[in-house]
């Protein structure tokens, strides 16, 4: 009995190792906290690419006139992004000095020098049409095509239809369902390439990585900021881990 008791040990320890071999990093809204940079500036980007970080997450939405901006929420100090003009929104710059950056400024720097840094790209859903998703969607693809910088970048939306949508328009892109409201036959037969679901999801159910790996998908997680959190997620297979600490994290593998 001893020695089974070891072997599931030893088991452990090796999976748990190469678990944190496989780990990756993305910094959320680029490495922003722990630099107090703006989240979702260039800086932040930069920052993130500086880290050598595996990827760094954003959010693209669209304004009245139709230009592409990075932001998280969907006001900007206060006025709705989609209801406001670019020139408009961009009379309140980020609290370093950066105007609102544009996807095409946000693209291009990240994608200006050679690094292994992935762009994240959430595609945001629209707070008040709806038609706006499929617009903002396809305008975001068809800039990283003209950009020629379609293998840089990997999707992400908690709206199942958006990836529907780029993975009909771009069947080859890379896209991960945020929402835990789908089961993984779902994700799969949509031809989705994996989840990245909120790190709380897995702690309470640890059949959806197993789930998700056996039918060959990638399972990521957000935002997990605590080590404890990290190793738990690491322990059952998770790779790609969103973190608001990215430096401390990557310490954290090297230590490793």
């Amino acid at each position: 009995m001893k020695k089974i008791t070891g072997f599931l040990l030893m088991s452990l320890i090796m999976n748990l190792a190469n678990a944190q071999t496989e780990t990756k990093i993305i910094a959320h809204r680029g490495a922003w906290k722990e630099f107090n940079l703006p989240e979702n500036s260039i800086a932040s980007l930069q920052k993130a690419i500086q880290l050598n970080c595996y990827g760094s997450e954003f959010d693209v939405r669209s304004t009245k006139d139709g230009i592409l901006v990075v932001n998280h929420d969907p006001a900007h100090f206060g006025d709705t992004i989609e209801l406001n003009t670019y020139a408009d929104l961009n009379k309140n710059k980020l609290s370093n000095g950066e105007d609102l950056p544009t996807l095409a400024a946000y693209f291009s720097a990240g994608t200006n020098k050679k690094h292994n840094t992935l762009l994240i790209c959430e595609i945001k859903q629209a707070v008040t049409n709806k038609d706006l998703d499929y617009k903002t969607t396809i305008e975001t693809l068809a800039l990283a095509k003209k950009m020629g910088i379609e293998n840089r970048i990997v999707y992400i939306s908690f709206s199942f239809e958006i990836l529907q949508t780029i993975k009909k328009i771009n069947p080859t892109a890379t896209v991960l369902y945020l929402e835990a409201d789908q089961s993984i036959a779902t994700i799969k037969n949509a031809n989705f390439d994996g989840i990245n679901y909120n790190y709380k999801s897995y702690l309470a159910d640890q059949t959806i990585v197993a789930n998700a790996l056996s039918n060959k998908l990638k399972v990521g997680s957000w935002t997990v900021n605590l080590i404890e959190d990290l190793q738990l997620l690491q322990a059952q297979g998770v790779t790609l881990i969103t973190t608001n600490q990215p430096q401390a994290f990557l310490n954290k593998l090297v230590q490793h």
